[in-house]
């Protein structure tokens, strides 16, 4: 059974203004970046049963089942954890993400190892996720905008990836490399892992 890494927490959900994006995908598709809504359950739970495995092996924040699902939403107005969806007009979601205000147990070890310093005041874990059919059509690189518009309004000055990406999953990998992420350590978990980091204190 896969494991997952808890996130400390830090308080209830901080006050982030975030209004909604809507975008052309490469098909002519049309989606709209927002803020996960507690009435998202369904199309959370049809979002994580549709994704394929490899998909689903390359995140590491939680596990996909209801339950989990039902948590989030409930407590999605309370949590410290910023949660993004992409979602079609029919309500469908195609991508979600994770900004947590500094990071979780193993991610402060990791990276403190690697001589980056992570505090919830400066940084957030960047943990995206797209549906198979969506990736390679734009949307990496809008819900990575989106996601450093929220750092920049709450005053943050660096992501770092939550639990680091997997070496093989090398789409992701040159994704990263492409918009600015240095990588700044290895690991072993599963196989090879990158620690990375990307300032946003210019851009």
């Amino acid at each position: 059974m896969r494991s997952y890494d808890q996130p400390t927490r830090h308080g209830r959900m901080p006050d982030v203004l975030f209004t909604p994006k809507q975008l052309v995908l490469t098909d002519d598709e049309t989606t709209t970046i927002r803020l996960l809504k507690p009435t998202d359950v369904l199309p959370l739970i049809n979002y994580f049963g549709g994704l394929s495995e490899q998909t689903r092996s390359y995140f590491s924040p939680h596990s996909f089942d209801p339950v989990t699902v039902h948590q989030i939403c409930n407590s999605v107005e309370q949590d410290d954890t910023i949660r993004l969806v992409a979602a079609l007009p029919n309500g469908e979601i195609v991508a979600y993400l994770l900004l947590l205000p500094g990071a979780t147990t193993s991610d402060l070890t990791r990276y403190g190892t690697a001589g980056v310093s992570v505090q919830p005041d400066t940084t957030y874990s960047f943990a995206p996720s797209i549906a198979d059919a969506y990736q390679g059509r734009g949307l990496g690189g809008h819900l990575l905008q989106a996601a450093i518009d929220v750092a920049r309004q709450m005053e943050k000055r660096q992501l770092i990836l939550w639990g680091g990406v997997q070496a093989n999953n090398e789409r992701a990998v040159h994704f990263y490399q492409k918009h600015g992420f240095q990588k700044v350590a290895e690991f072993e978990r599963n196989g090879l892992n990158y620690s990375m980091v990307l300032s946003i204190e210019s851009r």
